[in-house]
């Protein structure tokens, strides 16, 4: 709350990482709320999706928040992405920020790749073996990536048993990880100022600069930036329940 940041970074442009995060926490709510009446397996899980969908309080909305939040994180992450690239925050001393950053979006991904065979229904299915295809084409080792991938030589029961496990425990277990130390990066390396035209990053003196910057003219993060996370944040979550209503 109290962490110095640039006053220059208290800026609309910076709000998009929390909005990925309000993003994520939206997918785990609504995640844990859908899994409570999902049930994986090749009978049940489209019958289970229409009953939530047409017959549980709130289902319909649940599932659209769910669906609509994952597009919504992909955007923002990738907006995220962008913003930081073109600020040129992936730079010393904040690119293993990046890596974790890059490393977030290819779990992200898979995490709507996943999602999308749990429906049990002509889109998840195909997409999947469209994957398990293109898996195969790696040199030396698709054939066994592709069986990894999808359980066995076709996609059936033990595919979506497999895809749950990568869904709900696996993927998630490395997302949150990752989460973790991305968050505490920011904190260790403090958010990065916007550049300036001519000034290069120089590693042996960039520290001392920033931590002079922050002392002289760096302002709380709450309120000043804070206040825009809060209203971006909100605005997104107000977006994606109209989209799912």
């Amino acid at each position: 709350v109290f962490h110095p940041i640039p006053k220059s970074s208290a800026s609309w442009s910076y709000v998009f990482g929390s909005a990925t995060l309000t993003c994520l926490v939206i997918q785990v709510v609504t995640g844990v709320a859908l899994a409570m009446l999902y049930q994986p397996s090749t009978e049940t899980a489209y019958e289970s999706l229409k009953w939530i969908t047409h017959s549980a309080p709130l289902g319909s909305w649940l599932r659209g928040l769910h669906y609509f939040g994952a597009s919504g994180m992909v955007v923002l992450m990738v907006v995220h992405l962008i913003r930081v690239y073109l600020m040129a925050a992936y730079k010393y001393p904040r690119e293993m920020n990046w890596l974790s950053g890059v490393a977030l979006m290819g779990l992200t991904v898979s995490m709507a790749f996943t999602g999308q065979l749990l429906r049990w229904d002509d889109v998840g299915v195909w997409s999947t073996y469209v994957a398990a295809e293109q898996m195969g084409r790696i040199p030396l080792f698709g054939k066994l990536v592709a069986q990894l991938l999808i359980g066995g030589e076709t996609v059936g029961g033990h595919t979506l048993t497999r895809f749950f496990a990568y869904h709900v425990f696996l993927i998630p277990a490395f997302l949150f990880g990752l989460v973790g130390l991305h968050l505490y990066l920011v904190l260790k390396h403090g958010i990065s100022e916007p550049p300036v035209v001519g000034e290069n990053v120089e590693p042996a003196t960039y520290r001392e600069k920033y931590e002079k910057m922050v002392k002289k003219d760096g302002v709380p993060f709450f309120p000043h930036a804070a206040w825009r996370d809060v209203v971006f944040s909100l605005a997104i979550v107000l977006l994606l329940s109209i989209l799912a209503i």
